[in-house]
């Protein structure tokens, strides 16, 4: 019989994946040594980073339909190969094919990522049932811990490759490439998922901890509950302060009193915030509830936005950045578990895969706007991203009824069978 200690590897394993695909991030300390190597525009280069989180949460739909019927071991090894290829093809772009990242980086590497992400928060619910708030904070808290890491091993590649300040930009993209893939490739070996006897032996969570109510919805009929649609809308406009601010920090940071080597650090310092928004609060959820938590993380959000509103300078401007990345890390985390709530973990990948779709949404529109209705000016930008913040408190009292609903629901299922 299998132990909870056997939870341990596959666990892990996931979890280093998720710190290999999570460079998306990144693209604040990648984009002005590229738009100066390249001679990139900023429009073009903006535009890399809502691509991507597209394309990824793309693959989150694709790679959670290939996870529900051939499980996460194929769709991680996918999701790495796809991940490194797209960054690897990234390395051989010059001036004249530098819009080809769209392809590479974005659509290629965006894809694997939501691969690999799919696979490994459904196996880590699936190792973890009975903590499914804590089982998806620690997933995609590794995911955002990838910046934290990569950031300074892409600054020290970055300078190893530069010349008078253009970086050649193939070796620094080939060893990246190299390092996830053989990384990942060895963490999908030890990915599967658990047995019926280690389900059995775990713990049942609190009734008042519960929401699911013992079904297995498909996608077709998820999608026919207004739940679905709700959690859906949440999470666009959750995301949107994130999404606009994410290609900024670094630039923002420089004209808000801060030295490249301090803006460099709070791009690092974000994923720190990030990744603890999206364990910390995940966890908090299991306790307080997926509305509640969700409430709370909004109206920090918007106070982020708000200081960026009040042209926060130096000290100010990292406390709103950070705020901003722990309102954005904490939903990551708890939409995932929120959707298994109300929908059963069998169909979980293909189910959050969907709903994950109105992050790349988020990133489209909510960038959009800002470029090319709002001209980039700032302000205007963070007053659309503090009104944003403010419609999922609206949403989670609609969900509210109904979860006390089904709450009511299970309690008074177990005490007529106590």
């Amino acid at each position: 019989m299998q132990t909870k200690r056997s939870s341990i590897l596959p666990v892990v394993s996931c979890l280093v994946i998720m710190i290999c695909v999570g460079i998306l991030y990144l693209w604040s300390v990648f984009r002005s040594p590229i738009m100066k190597s390249f001679d990139w525009s900023p429009e073009s280069a903006t535009m890399v980073s809502s691509f991507m989180l597209f394309a990824f949460c793309a693959g989150n739909l694709f790679g959670g339909i290939l996870n529900d019927r051939r499980g996460p071991r194929l769709t991680a090894v996918a999701g790495v190969i796809l991940f490194s290829v797209g960054i690897g093809l990234t390395a051989f772009l010059t001036k004249a094919t530098i819009n080809w990242m769209y392809l590479t980086y974005c659509v290629l590497s965006g894809l694997g990522s939501g691969f690999a992400y799919a696979a490994c928060i459904s196996c880590v619910q699936k190792w973890l049932p009975h903590r499914k708030g804590l089982a998806s904070g620690l997933s995609v808290s590794a995911f955002a811990f990838s910046t934290v890491v990569f950031t300074p091993v892409s600054q020290a590649l970055m300078a190893s490759f530069s010349t008078d300040g253009v970086v050649d930009f193939k070796p620094v993209f080939l060893t990246l490439a190299s390092v996830f893939l053989v990384l990942g490739l060895i963490a999908t070996l030890f990915v599967r998922l658990p047995k019926a006897e280690y389900l059995k032996a775990l713990p049942q969570a609190p009734v008042s901890a519960r929401i699911f109510t013992g079904r297995d919805f498909t996608l077709l009929e998820a999608m026919k509950k207004p739940t679905f649609w709700l959690i859906f809308i949440e999470l666009l406009f959750i995301n949107g302060t994130w999404t606009l601010s994410v290609p900024l920090i670094k630039n923002l940071g420089m004209t808000r009193g801060l030295s490249e080597s301090a803006a460099i650090l709070v791009v690092s310092l974000t994923g720190v915030f990030n990744a603890g928004g999206r364990l910390i609060m995940a966890a908090v959820s299991d306790k307080l509830g997926r509305t509640t938590t969700i409430i709370i993380l909004s109206v920090l959000t918007f106070i982020g936005a708000v200081f960026m509103i009040l042209n926060a300078q130096g000290a100010g401007f990292v406390l709103a950045i950070c705020i901003i990345a722990f309102g954005y890390g904490g939903p990551a985390s708890i939409n995932a578990a929120f959707t298994t709530d109300f929908f059963g973990p069998k169909n979980s990948g293909t189910n959050y895969g969907v709903i994950m779709l109105a992050l790349g949404f988020s990133s489209l529109l909510f960038n959009t706007i800002s470029a090319y209705f709002l001209q980039g000016d700032v302000t205007r930008t963070y007053i659309m991203a503090a009104a944003s913040a403010l419609v999922p408190v609206l949403l989670m009292f609609l969900v509210k009824s109904r979860v006390k609903k089904i709450r009511d629901e299970a309690v008074t299922l177990v005490k007529s069978s106590a």
